[in-house]
């Protein structure tokens, strides 16, 4: 863990196909996202306050899709997905390639188009629009996760977030909010329909029997809902890599480890650790598919919001 700790915060050099400072101008074209240099001197006392705060890190500038501040998102490009800390909500970046994906989604529910999920707290929804969480929120010093309380300060949201415990009675409430439950993912509490939108934030890899927990998804979500997630995968082939082979589905005892065991770091998990059992292929999309999904899978480049070297899964389902 500490290694890891020190990996994220490791300066790099930006990457030349990487514009290094950039701001966000809504409504005009991208060119105009470069900074000019004659603004340089206004951006000073900024930048001195995050050389102070950060230390000499690379960094890019512009508007956050989580907080909605315009911000420096600092650290290092070669693991740009689980670095670039937003100076002001402490989001990395695939959490912020994550609040695109809850906007998009959002937008194709309600029709309507905010910047940032803090921008949702001022407006009213056409209809009420729920939200199922994986994760809960948490703010560390060396990194935070805000998107379940942002969208909860919407009036017009209603939310619930989980973690796991095995010896816990499913559906029990979590003290850390009013909305968190225990929840399994292969066998949720939730009633048929629940939701408009599902999350998942490097979840499924350490979900033991993943095929089940995707019907479980599907089951709890309406139509015309959407699933949107990350995790770890490569497009460069079909199989997935099973680090963990599952012989019996309810026998654990029985489980192979055909490769050496893999521990994430896991702010729900009483160890900090949750076993990966898979590397995914592209038949994930296929068997997603074969779920009623329509799979929408974007590599993302966006630095004008701190999004670069980033992918995510939009599953939508038909609307009725």
């Amino acid at each position: 863990m500490l290694e890891r700790v020190r990996n994220l915060f490791r300066p790099a050099a930006a990457p030349p196909s990487v514009e290094p400072a950039v701001v966000a101008a809504p409504a005009v074209e991208p060119t105009s996202w470069v900074v000019p240099q004659k603004a340089w001197p206004a951006l000073e006392p900024f930048l001195a306050q995050v050389r102070q705060r950060f230390g000499n890190w690379s960094y890019l500038l512009g508007t956050c899709p989580v907080c909605g501040e315009n911000a420096a998102f600092v650290g290092d490009f070669a693991i740009a997905r689980e670095s670039m800390l937003c100076s002001s909500c402490l989001t990395t970046c695939r959490y912020r390639t994550l609040a695109l994906g809850v906007l998009r989604a959002i937008e194709r529910a309600t029709g309507v188009r905010v910047p940032s999920l803090a921008a949702l707290a001022d407006v009213r929804l056409p209809r009420r629009f729920r939200v199922y969480d994986a994760q809960l929120p948490f703010r560390y010093l060396t990194c935070a996760y805000p998107l379940p309380d942002l969208l909860a300060a919407c009036k017009d949201i209603d939310v619930q977030v989980s973690r796991f415990r095995p010896r816990d009675a499913l559906g029990s409430p979590v003290d850390v909010r009013p909305f968190a439950s225990n929840q399994n993912l292969e066998h949720l509490t939730f009633a048929d329909g629940s939701f408009d939108l599902v999350l998942t934030s490097d979840v499924m890899e350490h979900v033991r029997l993943d095929a089940v927990a995707h019907r479980e998804i599907r089951r709890v979500l309406a139509p015309g809902g959407c699933y949107v997630f990350t995790v770890p995968h490569t497009r460069a082939q079909r199989d997935t890599v099973h680090r963990v082979v599952v012989h019996e589905a309810n026998d654990p005892a029985r489980d192979e480890h055909v490769l050496p065991d893999e521990f994430h770091g896991d702010a729900n998990d009483a160890e900090n650790a949750a076993l990966s059992y898979r590397v995914y292929g592209t038949e994930l999309d296929e068997s997603l598919r074969a779920l009623g999904f329509t799979v929408d899978y974007d590599d993302f480049d966006r630095p004008e919001v701190g999004v670069v070297r980033s992918q995510l899964f939009f599953c939508s389902l038909p609307k009725p």
